[in-house]
């Protein structure tokens, strides 16, 4: 019995089988590694501790979500997310030592209760976006990555 061309179309099409296989099964695995939170957005004062009202991971970091209407020195006009490591209490750190934020979904509302939405990807400690007019930012979902 010799090799012909229906034993190789076959053979072709098992290996492209394995290959989307394959293929499925490593997105899946990418996005078991991905965790998703919900964060309240807060209009944070000037000297004001962030860390009661943000989202403590079991890793030691914290998300907390934000927005500034004038902008500062820390952060532009707008709404966004950013995580931090925060340690046993307050006393942490600026960096996050085990998370990466890569989408974050902000919920926009106006005075009629309206809601909009705006997705934002990326791959940092900090994502952020700009604000809707006549609607105030009031909740996020993050998906993050641990390491």
């Amino acid at each position: 019995m010799g090799f012909n061309k229906k034993h190789a179309m076959i053979l072709l099409i098992f290996i492209c089988a394995l290959l989307v296989m394959g293929v499925a099964l490593a997105k899946d695995v990418d996005a078991a590694k991905t965790k998703k939170v919900a964060v309240r957005i807060h209009d944070f004062k000037p000297g004001v501790l962030w860390a009661p009202k943000a989202v403590k991971l079991k890793n030691g970091d914290a998300i907390a979500g934000y927005v500034t209407y004038s902008g500062n020195m820390q952060f532009d006009r707008g709404t966004g997310v950013t995580a931090w490591y925060i340690g046993n209490g307050m006393n942490g750190d600026i960096e996050p030592h085990h998370t990466k934020i890569v989408k974050v979904k902000f919920y926009f509302k106006n005075v009629k209760k309206h809601v909009k939405t705006k997705t934002v990807k990326g791959n940092s400690a900090h994502i952020s976006t700009g604000l809707i007019k006549g609607y105030a930012p009031y909740k996020a979902k993050v998906w993050y990555r641990t390491y």
